[in-house]
């Protein structure tokens, strides 16, 4: 603020040294102001630093934080992989277990992969089961074939041919003349080739 600023506030009738104790105080008033504002920013500067210590802090932690997640991670799939060998080699085992009981039955390897799991008593129980039904079954065909073959009739059927026919061959107009006139008749149809060779 300038004098005459000054001597319009304070009016005309304002001597020179109103006007310069005026000019004092107004000053004054603005240095202490200014102090005020100077120790505010001062604080806001001091408390701008602990924060800017706070992120660094913060980031320190957070990159802890990071690498400690990323130890759990690597902790959390090596578990994985150990229970994922662990249940195939329990289905290996299984699996040999089940092929021993069902040893000599015949069993595509399909169908018993369809009946192992990890699980050695489920495993066990489905295969003892298949194998009883197998067995029960066999045991039914073979009591069915050995009915079947007790009732089979072995008495070959005979055709209904002359009985004298096979055992003798009609070659001379000897044998020929033997026969009816009508067994005749139907072997001269039979064998034309045959009644015009005879002797």
């Amino acid at each position: 603020m300038n004098r005459e600023k000054a001597r319009t506030i304070l009016g005309e009738g304002a001597t020179e040294e109103q006007v310069t104790n005026f000019l004092n105080e107004w000053h004054n008033a603005k240095k202490e102001e200014v102090s005020t504002y100077e120790n505010q920013l001062n604080d806001l500067k001091s408390q701008i630093d602990k924060y800017s210590d706070y992120d660094e802090i913060k980031k320190q932690l957070d990159e802890i934080n990071r690498a400690n997640m990323s130890e759990q991670e690597k902790l959390a799939q090596e578990k994985q992989e150990i229970q994922k060998n662990l249940a195939e080699s329990r289905i290996i085992k299984n699996t040999a277990k089940a092929k021993n009981i069902l040893a000599g039955l015949n069993v595509k390897d399909s169908i018993i992969a369809r009946l192992v799991s990890e699980d050695e008593n489920e495993t066990l129980n489905s295969v003892n089961e298949l194998k009883a039904m197998l067995e029960t079954q066999k045991e039914t065909v073979a009591k069915q074939t050995k009915e079947s073959l007790q009732t089979l009739n072995l008495d070959p059927t005979l055709p209904n041919v002359n009985q004298n026919e096979g055992n003798d061959v009609i070659d001379t107009f000897e044998k020929f003349g033997k026969l009816s006139a009508e067994e005749q008749n139907k072997w001269i149809n039979e064998h034309p080739t045959e009644f015009e060779n005879l002797s």
